[in-house]
């Protein structure tokens, strides 16, 4: 074990023996997977439309930033034809999915660094380089986290990762998996006790379940498809409400 999940030892499952927790973990996403399958959610498929259409959704309700990004790829050509825009135009179609100047700038500054290193605006050369370096370019664009790389690794390259959001965090503590106050810090932990081969659908799942079931405050335990497994359900801890 690293030293970043030996940290996390006194989550409930890393004190279980190893066969029992990987038994654990692979039931939780097999009953996950038979309750939800594994939606697309409405990513795109082209790494930086996927890029594009993750930052305009943050903190934005799902079918709004659908809409959204519609419009936007409605209004221009590509996204070199983006660039080649005034910045008042974008933050304009940014204003129903909200932070419309936080997210219009980002995006343009992204694409900007995307342009010089590749001649264009295009992802589309990171497919043939190994997962650890997409996600260090990734990472190393203005204003893209951990979370929004893996996103587009997962959606897009078919990458094997795992990112964790709030409601991926919001059930991991809830089942006793981590205890890291925050969603930013988990990622390796929690793709330490996830199999790769589980990894998309537990993510995209822990999404729906999240919206539909394990919500932030009143959950619907009584509905839960992995209630039998949740440390939450049986009193012995608290997660976080977000």
């Amino acid at each position: 074990m690293t030293a970043t999940r030996g940290s996390a030892l006194t989550a409930a499952i890393w004190r279980e023996p190893p066969r029992v927790r990987v038994q654990r973990v692979r039931r939780v996403c097999d009953a996950l997977r038979a309750t939800y399958g594994c939606p697309r959610l409405g990513n795109p498929r082209s790494p930086l439309d996927d890029l594009v259409y993750i930052i305009l959704s943050n903190k934005t309700a799902p079918e709004v930033a659908k809409r959204v990004f519609r419009t936007v790829k409605r209004r221009f050509g590509s996204w070199d034809d983006l660039l080649r825009s005034r910045p008042s135009i974008l933050r304009r179609l940014l204003l129903p999915a909200g932070l419309a100047t936080v997210k219009s700038d980002q995006i343009r500054r992204a694409l900007r660094r995307i342009a010089q290193d590749f001649g264009r605006c295009s992802l589309r050369p990171l497919r043939r380089r190994p997962e650890r370096d997409i996600h260090q370019y990734l990472t190393s664009l203005p204003g893209i986290s951990e979370k929004v790389s893996k996103c587009v690794m997962m959606y897009t390259m078919g990458a094997q990762v795992l990112p964790v959001d709030a409601h991926v965090h919001r059930i991991a503590v809830r089942l006793g998996w981590t205890i890291r106050k925050r969603a930013d810090q988990c990622h390796d932990e929690l793709e330490a006790l996830v199999a790769p081969r589980h990894r998309h659908a537990f993510h995209v799942d822990c999404i729906v379940h999240g919206r539909q079931v394990c919500r932030p405050t009143d959950p619907l335990c009584a509905v839960c498809c992995i209630a039998r497994w949740c440390d939450f359900r049986q009193g012995q801890c608290d997660a976080p409400d977000r």
